[in-house]
Order: C-alpha cells, then sequence, then structure tokens
C-alpha cells in the first residue's frame, strides 16, 4: 500500500462521497452525456437543482429571460453549459469547510477552486480544448486532497517540533512531514471516486509541471492557472482587490511557466474576462 492510499483508507469519515454531486459529474462527463438522466439525477437534491437555476440565471450567462428547468438551460445555453453548471453546483458545498492546516477559513478553499475552474476554462477556450466541462472539473478540484490532508497535518505539526523551521510552501510541509502532498493525494481519491484520468491526472500533477505527463494541455493550464490564482490572493480576498501585474508576469514566463496556446497574445483579455466571471460566480454562490 502507497502511502496516499493510507490517507484515503478511511475517507468516507473524512470527506463523505457526495453521491449525487458525483453522478452528476460523471454524466456531465460521459461522451453523450443524457439530458434526461442528468436532469432525473438533479432532480433527487433540490439543493442542487435551486443552485443550478440561480447560476443560470445569473449575469455570468448574460441571459435576460428567466430559466426555470434544466431544459431551459440546454435550450439557450448549450449542453456544455450545462454540464459546468451542473458541476460547479454539485461541487460547492464539497470544498466549503475550513482548512486549518493549510490557514484556510470557511469558504477560502472553495474561492480559490472557483477561480482556478473560471481562470481554467477561459484560458481553454483560448486554446481551443476541448471538453471544456472536464478542465473545469479538474481545475474545480485540483486542492480536493487538502480536505483529506487537513487532520493529519495538523496533527504531524503538533506533534513534531522541526528544528529546521518552518518551509516555504505547505507542499514541502506536506512532504516533509507526511511524505506526500494533496495533489497525489486528491487524484487517488477521485479515481476511487469514479472520476476519468482526463480529470484525476492533472489533479495530481498540478504541482509538477516537470513531470512527463504534465505536457498534457489540461495539466499545463490547470498548472499555469493556480499560479495566477494564487498571485492575486483569491482564496481569501474580496474579488474587487483583484490585481494581476502583466508585467511581471512577463518577466517570469520565459524560464518558469509551461506555455499555452493563446494565452501570451490574448493575456489582458483572459484576465479581464476571469475578473469578471470569477466576480459573479462569487456573487451567485455567495463564495
Amino acid at each position: 500500500m502507497n502511502v496516499e492510499q493510507i490517507y484515503i483508507e478511511d475517507v468516507e469519515k473524512l470527506a463523505p462521497c457526495p453521491q449525487i454531486a458525483l453522478d452528476v459529474m460523471n454524466i456531465a462527463n460521459e461522451p453523450d452525456c443524457d439530458v434526461r438522466k442528468m436532469s432525473a439525477k438533479i432532480e433527487q437534491d433540490p439543493s442542487l437543482m435551486a443552485a443550478m437555476l440561480r447560476f443560470a440565471n445569473s449575469a455570468y450567462f448574460g441571459h435576460m429571460k428567466k430559466i426555470y428547468s434544466i431544459n431551459d438551460i440546454v435550450v439557450r445555453l448549450g449542453m456544455e453549459a450545462v454540464k459546468l453548471i451542473a458541476i460547479a453546483s454539485a461541487s460547492a458545498g464539497l470544498l466549503k469547510a475550513s482548512q486549518e492546516a493549510y490557514g484556510l477559513d470557511t469558504g477560502h478553499l472553495t474561492r480559490h477552486s472557483f477561480g482556478v475552474a473560471v481562470l481554467a476554462s477561459i484560458m481553454g477556450r483560448y486554446a481551443k480544448a476541448r471538453e471544456l466541462d472536464a478542465l473545469f472539473t479538474s481545475a474545480l478540484l485540483h486542492d480536493v486532497g487538502k480536505i483529506i490532508l487537513n487532520k493529519p497535518l495538523q496533527q504531524a505539526r503538533f506533534d513534531r517540533e522541526d528544528s529546521e523551521g518552518a518551509p516555504p510552501t505547505y507542499l514541502e510541509l506536506e512532504h516533509r512531514l507526511l511524505h506526500t502532498d494533496h495533489a497525489r493525494v486528491g487524484m487517488l481519491l477521485l479515481k476511487k471516486w469514479g472520476l476519468p484520468d482526463k480529470i484525476t491526472v492533472p489533479v495530481g500533477l498540478h504541482h509538477t509541471p516537470d513531470h512527463p505527463r504534465s505536457k498534457f494541455l489540461f495539466c499545463r493550464i490547470i498548472f499555469l492557472s493556480n499560479f495566477l490564482v494564487e498571485s492575486v490572493g483569491i482564496h481569501s480576498v474580496d474579488p474587487n482587490d483583484f490585481n494581476f501585474d502583466i508585467q511581471a508576469y512577463g518577466e517570469l514566463r520565459d524560464d518558469e511557466f509551461p506555455g499555452i496556446p493563446g494565452f501570451d497574445e490574448n493575456m489582458e483579455e483572459i484576465m479581464e474576462e476571469f475578473h469578471d466571471k470569477y466576480k459573479e460566480l462569487v456573487n451567485t454562490f455567495v463564495l
């Protein structure tokens, strides 16, 4: 048994499987997504249905006419929008709790995760990536491993007096004290929950851009989206405080970041759209 499997052995006690939410995500990511099947599943959870309709009627999608059903969403916004709305709504509660070991108060992980998902989906569209709903799902769940490692990391920090001093990142702290990290644990958790490799692999590699499989476009997009969202403090600050220094990014770009088709030449437009859409998402879900 590897280290990651030890941490998810009793996962139901730490993060009970959100079955309806996972069923919706799996249906959304089927090659021939069945709207009737998805609608029937969503209707089993009134709060999920309400969240989807609230999102569909928000300014995020810019529609003026009231939407009342999943079928309305399909007709007016298209199937890809249904998938994105279902995934976002199903995941909103999963990441909500505070993660004390990582210095994240209630809602902070949700904000960061939604920020990365919004930016990744915009970058993916400019890069002409396929299956943007899968990219959105992977980006939204990229830090789900923190839910699993929160208590073990807290306990390890309490038990051990570290004479070397605190490492500069939580990732290094995870490796030093737990011999794994939230990315690997998150990937294994999502595999256990039945999500496909196109979602789980980018989750597992979002901190390892030098890994051979990180050449996959989704991996590169989520790595860069995570870095950029962290750089504007989305996990903890009001979206009105958004600030992205294009010049500073340009000075780092050649040496440190993976190339994403369409990003450098459209950077300003992408980041402006990200700010607007993220702000609307925060307002819609009261993140």
